[in-house]
Protein backbone atom coordinates (compact mmCIF):
# COMPACT_ATOMS: atom_id res chain seq x y z
CA UNK A 1 0.00 0.00 0.00
CA UNK A 2 1.35 3.40 -1.24
CA UNK A 3 2.33 5.63 1.71
CA UNK A 4 -0.24 8.17 1.56
CA UNK A 5 -2.71 5.90 1.34
CA UNK A 6 -1.13 4.84 4.77
CA UNK A 7 -1.07 8.34 6.17
CA UNK A 8 -4.68 9.04 5.03
CA UNK A 9 -6.31 5.70 6.29
CA UNK A 10 -4.14 6.45 9.50
CA UNK A 11 -5.34 10.05 10.10
CA UNK A 12 -9.32 8.63 9.16
CA UNK A 13 -8.74 6.46 12.01
CA UNK A 14 -7.27 8.78 14.22
CA UNK A 15 -10.37 11.14 13.48
CA UNK A 16 -12.95 8.48 14.29
CA UNK A 17 -11.30 8.42 17.39
CA UNK A 18 -11.25 11.39 18.33
CA UNK A 19 -14.86 12.62 17.04
CA UNK A 20 -16.18 9.98 19.41
CA UNK A 21 -14.15 10.92 22.08
CA UNK A 22 -14.56 14.77 21.45
CA UNK A 23 -18.83 14.13 21.17
CA UNK A 24 -18.51 12.38 24.66
CA UNK A 25 -16.92 15.50 26.70
CA UNK A 26 -19.46 17.75 24.99
CA UNK A 27 -22.12 15.17 26.24
CA UNK A 28 -20.94 15.20 29.28
CA UNK A 29 -21.00 19.11 29.12
CA UNK A 30 -24.55 18.79 28.33
CA UNK A 31 -25.25 16.68 31.06
CA UNK A 32 -23.54 18.61 33.68
CA UNK A 33 -25.33 19.25 36.78
CA UNK A 34 -28.15 16.47 36.21
CA UNK A 35 -26.99 14.04 38.05
CA UNK A 36 -26.23 14.12 41.72
CA UNK A 37 -22.54 12.15 41.38
CA UNK A 38 -19.95 14.22 39.45
CA UNK A 39 -17.15 12.92 38.06
CA UNK A 40 -15.10 15.68 36.11
CA UNK A 41 -15.29 19.72 37.02
CA UNK A 42 -16.84 21.57 34.12
CA UNK A 43 -13.51 23.34 33.67
CA UNK A 44 -11.98 20.43 32.90
CA UNK A 45 -14.64 18.80 30.74
CA UNK A 46 -14.38 22.26 28.51
CA UNK A 47 -10.51 21.66 28.00
CA UNK A 48 -11.08 17.76 27.23
CA UNK A 49 -13.61 19.55 24.70
CA UNK A 50 -11.64 22.35 23.33
CA UNK A 51 -8.84 19.95 22.99
CA UNK A 52 -10.29 17.42 21.05
CA UNK A 53 -11.65 20.05 18.78
CA UNK A 54 -8.19 21.26 17.88
CA UNK A 55 -7.30 17.50 17.45
CA UNK A 56 -10.14 17.27 14.81
CA UNK A 57 -8.44 20.72 13.33
CA UNK A 58 -5.54 19.36 13.11
CA UNK A 59 -6.30 16.10 11.79
CA UNK A 60 -8.77 18.00 9.09
CA UNK A 61 -5.81 20.06 8.32
CA UNK A 62 -3.49 16.65 7.80
CA UNK A 63 -6.14 14.96 5.36
CA UNK A 64 -6.12 18.39 3.37
CA UNK A 65 -2.54 17.99 2.97
CA UNK A 66 -2.39 14.53 1.74
CA UNK A 67 -5.60 14.34 -0.12
CA UNK A 68 -4.22 16.15 -3.69
CA UNK A 69 -1.14 13.32 -3.32
CA UNK A 70 -3.27 10.44 -3.47
CA UNK A 71 -1.93 8.27 -6.64
CA UNK A 72 -6.09 8.02 -8.21
CA UNK A 73 -8.24 10.89 -8.85
CA UNK A 74 -11.29 8.51 -7.18
CA UNK A 75 -9.00 8.38 -3.77
CA UNK A 76 -8.37 12.27 -4.00
CA UNK A 77 -12.57 13.11 -4.88
CA UNK A 78 -12.91 10.61 -1.71
CA UNK A 79 -10.69 12.33 0.51
CA UNK A 80 -12.13 15.69 -0.47
CA UNK A 81 -15.45 14.47 0.00
CA UNK A 82 -14.39 12.89 3.61
CA UNK A 83 -12.67 16.03 4.10
CA UNK A 84 -15.98 18.66 4.06
CA UNK A 85 -18.16 16.49 6.07
CA UNK A 86 -15.71 16.69 8.38
CA UNK A 87 -15.10 20.53 8.31
CA UNK A 88 -18.96 20.43 8.40
CA UNK A 89 -18.85 18.32 11.29
CA UNK A 90 -16.25 20.19 13.72
CA UNK A 91 -17.89 23.59 12.14
CA UNK A 92 -21.28 22.39 14.04
CA UNK A 93 -19.37 21.81 17.36
CA UNK A 94 -17.54 25.28 17.27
Amino acid sequence: MDKVVEAVEEVKKEWGEAYAKTQEHIKAIEEYGKSREEKNSLPRLNGLAQDGLALLNSLQFKLDLLAPELPAIDSVESAKSLLESRKTQSQNWS
